[in-house]
């Protein structure tokens, strides 16, 4: 997918950008809470490792890890033209 540049980009369209990557973010961080409480509670019940669950709690780590740098890009081009 191709980069888009910030500067080409209007205040009202980096303010977007940056609301919807906020809500990326904030979808993912209850998904991973969700994910690593099932995984804890199975473990502590004392039944067996469902290994899938746990690649995909920690695939779902990389969501944020990976937007996260781009909210941060978005949020310094706003500064500037502020």
């Amino acid at each position: 997918m191709a980069k888009t540049n910030l500067k080409d980009l209007t205040v009202e369209q980096l303010r977007q950008k940056e609301r919807s990557l906020k809500i990326f973010i904030g979808v993912f961080i209850p998904l991973i809470f969700a994910l690593f409480f099932f995984i804890i509670q199975d473990y502590l019940s004392g039944e067996e490792f469902d290994w899938s669950m746990i690649t995909i709690a920690i695939c779902t780590l990389g969501g944020p890890v990976t937007i996260y740098p781009e909210l941060k890009e978005v949020q310094e081009e706003l500064n500037t033209r502020n």
